[in-house]
């Protein structure tokens, strides 16, 4: 899985960002992953509704059953956070719990270039290849957390909810997240909770996930070739210090934006 992100705003764009998994990006990376991870329960299964959201529909006449072998409803809700005044147990919610900036290098890795191997084909069918510079690389790196907090009904439904997380950021979902562009490091879990609620408790704990991601820019290099010139003499090679032959010369030029579009050189003075 790429890395590419779609952004709202022009100012990525504009200053040629291709990464920045700083908050946004990697916050809903775990969702997804999560999501797609409890989807597959039977019991804790995950359900959404036609929208991508948490399928929480009404409970009202529904039988204890629901959701466990069909999609009438979520059984476990899966955000950053409630929507709307509804509240739903049990939850995973996942938020950002701050970054800090990690540069690769002290210059930013400014001065690497991206190159590129272009071909030229001339009129005689000739083709040659060669490297031309693509881009200016600037790359850096965010180290943060994210602060997953599992809130449930029961004792139980808690452990088994923070043990599967803890095992899918360990390993399961390791690799998915890292090819995400996520790297996460080993997490941990905090001590266990409960609050009132109404007239019930809510069984709290939460796991701290610190992850690395990173930023870079791709700056276009200008074109830095406009024309080829090609100068083609003829002689006899079998005779050693044989003479060129005068007056018998070929001059080729090719614009840059030949070399783009493909089309072959054109001569433009002969013998």
């Amino acid at each position: 899985m790429a890395t590419g992100n779609i952004f709202k705003s022009d100012l990525p764009g504009l200053h040629n960002v291709v990464q920045n998994t700083c908050i946004v990006q990697p916050k809903d990376i775990v969702l997804s992953h999560l999501r797609r991870y409890f989807s597959d329960d039977t019991y804790y299964h995950y359900s959404k509704d036609p929208w991508g959201f948490p399928n929480t529909v009404d409970h009202t006449d529904l039988p204890l059953t629901a959701g466990l072998n069909d999609n009438i409803t979520t059984r476990l809700f899966i955000g950053e956070n409630y929507r709307q005044d509804g509240i739903f147990y049990p939850a995973i919610l996942v938020k950002h719990g701050g970054s800090k900036s990690v540069p690769l290098s002290i210059n930013r890795e400014r001065g690497s270039v991206q190159w590129e191997i272009r071909s030229y084909q001339d009129g005689y069918g000739n083709v040659s290849f060669y490297r031309s510079p693509k881009s200016f690389i600037y790359a850096g790196a965010w180290e943060g957390s994210l602060i997953i907090d599992i809130k449930t009904r029961s004792i139980r439904s808690r452990d088994d909810i923070v043990a599967e997380c803890m095992l899918c950021f360990t390993d399961i979902l390791y690799e998915d997240l890292k090819n995400a562009g996520v790297l996460c490091k080993p997490p941990t879990v905090s001590g266990t909770s409960e609050d009132d609620d109404r007239n019930d408790k809510v069984f709290r704990q939460t796991i701290t996930l610190d992850i690395r991601t990173e930023w870079r820019r791709e700056i276009p290099v200008s074109n830095i070739v406009e024309v080829i010139n090609f100068a083609v003499e003829f002689g006899n090679l079998a005779v050693p210090n044989a003479p060129i032959a005068q007056n018998l010369t070929i001059n080729t030029d090719l614009t840059f934006v030949d070399i783009m579009n493909g089309l072959p050189a054109t001569p433009i003075n002969g013998p």
